[in-house]
């Protein structure tokens, strides 16, 4: 690095700089480091605070260097955490600890590049059930797709209720968890809701009067859609989730979506034994499969059409690429985020309730930087 980019205390004026400017700091030194050599260091000239040049690295903190793409690259392709961790020689806290980086790095782009977007497309939503912890846990986890463009714009968690047939110890046993009240759990009510607050902030955007949005016949979507007030008309149309999952079936994209998912994560395959133990894990997982699927994997394998799925939604592929150059290097700061969804908000701080599991999870003090 050749400059810092800007203060990195969120109170300080020079925190939001988005063009080179190199009169506010003063050089300040240089220590030594085993992983990175001299780093120097640098002082702020308005607020004071000292930092240097590993502050604004996706490795800050960092003991040991492991390969970003290779991680990412390895989760796309249904690989467990122990699996990677076994390659690369290190503890599956080290493997997770990098996740939980992408992630970050993740949310930041999308969040970023989603903006761009003018809405010229209809929308499908619907979810895919899948659990975490056991299958005493079941969740549902709502996929908001662009009709044409397959562009996974939202994601939202929702805590079920086991259902289906069971055994009588299973049944006792259920009834016994239930009692239990281990986590808070977010209603599929809960989170159409949350998909519908990033529906209508994409219609504040939309090129379109009247955006038709596709779902399954739950009755929850129904009296969402009923007394929520978007900023522009919505046209809700109900498909029978028994339908041919076609690509002449409305709800397509998220039905592509669903089988991607199942595919690519192992945490999704049916009855895998490399399931979700932790809901926060299992959401950031998503949220860099999801950082594949939009910017890097290409729109059709046949026809030679080399776009990805966020090109064809509307935002240009130099942005994309500005964006995806910097993303195993530079670190993405939580105070710099214009526009956080409450998801993506949860998922940055691990915020959701694991069943069974009591207490917060650790989040470092640098990711609220």
């Amino acid at each position: 690095m050749n400059y810092p980019p800007f203060c990195p205390n969120r109170d300080c004026e020079k925190h939001h700089l988005t063009h080179i400017h190199t009169n506010w700091y003063v050089d300040a030194g240089h220590y030594s480091s085993k992983l990175s050599g001299s780093v120097q260091r640098y002082k702020c000239k308005l607020c004071g605070t000292r930092f240097s040049d590993q502050t604004f690295s996706l490795d800050y903190a960092v003991k040991k260097r492991l390969p970003y793409r290779y991680i990412l690259n390895q989760l796309k392709s249904a690989a467990g955490i122990r699996d990677i961790a076994r390659d690369l020689r290190v503890s599956t806290n080290a493997v997770q600890n990098r996740i939980s980086r992408l992630t970050r790095q993740a949310i930041a782009i999308h969040s970023k590049l989603k903006r761009q977007i003018r809405l010229k497309e209809d929308l499908a939503a619907d979810g895919f059930e899948s659990f975490t912890v056991s299958q005493y846990y079941p969740n549902n986890i709502h996929l908001l797709a662009g009709k044409d463009s397959q562009y996974l714009y939202a994601f939202d968690y929702a805590y079920l209720s086991r259902k289906g047939r069971m055994s009588e110890y299973q049944k006792r046993r259920n009834s016994e968890l239930k009692k239990r009240k281990t986590s808070e759990g977010i209603s599929i009510t809960e989170s159409f809701m949350g998909i519908c607050n990033s529906i209508d902030t994409l219609m504040e955007r939309s090129l379109k009067q009247t955006t038709v949005l596709y779902t399954d016949e739950k009755p929850q979507y129904g009296k969402v859609l009923s007394c929520y007030l978007f900023s522009k008309d919505i046209e809700h149309v109900k498909i029978n989730s028994k339908e041919p999952r076609t690509v002449r079936n409305e709800l397509f994209p998220v039905n592509y979506l669903d089988r991607q998912i199942r595919k690519d994560n192992a945490n999704h395959v049916r009855e895998t034994v490399q399931f979700s133990r932790n809901v926060n894990n299992c959401m950031e997982r998503l949220s860099v499969y999801s950082l594949y699927h939009n910017y890097m994997k290409p729109y059709r394998i046949k026809g030679n059409d080399t776009r990805v799925h966020a090109e064809v939604a509307g935002v240009e592929r130099k942005e994309i690429d500005r964006e995806l150059k910097s993303l195993f290097t530079a670190r993405r700061f939580y105070s710099r985020i214009k526009q956080f969804t409450g998801t993506q908000m949860r998922i940055w701080l691990k915020g959701f309730s694991t069943p069974g599991k009591v207490g917060w999870e650790y989040v470092p003090q640098y990711a609220w930087a």
